[in-house]
């Protein structure tokens, strides 16, 4: 392994150093006896799936295959010192933010393995259904890694369509609507089916029609990209775009002088 070496702490022992040599990845540790072979249910062991399995005690679900051949799926851990596979239980790419637990995918969404069990230390759940939407395992693994994007396809009680993203309060996830501060009139920024909308635009005596289309030029514009927007007047990092021959180029959104539309700079 590379300059890696020295990172990673044997998940067995927590003495020798995880070292690779011509039988896979074993603990310096003598007395350990931990090793990750080459190759683990016919699937080559990389430097990235060790140093989840180190650091994580499991990796994502793979595509492994048996004794006999036969492929199936499931993530690798390490279970009483050895590497094993376990398909019962399926990790996301992602921590609670509560108490930096695994999260697990269950039957009713997606929850922090300390919820599980006998004596629970935490209640973090993400639901597998808000408002009478699916939440994918990509929006739960891009929730859990801070990347705020706007969902849509929710539906109140009466079957009425709206979009929204995923916010935590008090230790639940709920959904927010509102995500800033209109930069033109000071009035709520909310996520609508196909722009970012002040709330104001119904104000009969002070209308404001300041918006920001979710997609622009290819690019579904996020959350955090609206809040940088509004509150310091331009994005942090160019953008990646594309013109209709599929022409790519760089840009950064940013608000005109008089803070009613967005240009691109």
């Amino acid at each position: 392994m590379s300059d890696t070496d020295n990172l990673l702490t044997c998940p067995v022992c927590g003495r020798g150093k995880v070292e690779h040599n011509e039988h896979g990845w074993t603990c310096s540790e003598q007395s350990c006896g931990f090793v990750i072979p080459n190759r683990v249910f016919n699937l080559e062991m990389t430097e990235e799936l060790v140093v989840q399995l180190v650091k994580h005690g499991h990796t994502g679900v793979l595509s492994l295959q048996n004794r006999d051949g036969q492929h199936f799926k499931a993530a690798l851990v390490i279970r009483n010192g050895k590497v094993d596979a376990s398909s019962s239980v399926h990790y996301i790419d992602g921590a609670c933010p509560i108490c930096g637990g695994k999260m697990r995918k269950t039957s009713k969404g997606y929850r922090c393995e300390n919820s599980i069990g006998e004596h629970p230390s935490c209640d973090f759940m993400i639901p597998g259904i808000i408002c009478n939407r699916r939440i994918t395992e990509q929006d739960a693994v891009a929730f859990l890694n801070g990347r705020h994007i706007a969902l849509e396809g929710f539906a109140s009680n009466e079957w009425k369509m709206f979009a929204s993203s995923l916010s935590i309060a008090e230790g639940k996830v709920k959904l927010e609507s509102r995500i800033a501060k209109c930069p033109h009139c000071g009035g709520d920024l909310h996520v609508g089916l196909k722009a970012y909308n002040c709330a104001n635009y119904r104000n009969t005596e002070h209308p404001c029609k300041f918006s920001i289309w979710r997609n622009i030029s290819g690019h579904a514009v996020s959350v955090e990209e609206v809040k940088q927007i509004c509150e310091q007047g331009v994005t942090k990092d160019s953008i990646e775009f594309y013109k209709e021959d599929g022409t790519v180029y760089y840009k950064r959104l940013q608000l005109t002088p008089e803070k009613d539309r967005i240009i691109m700079i």
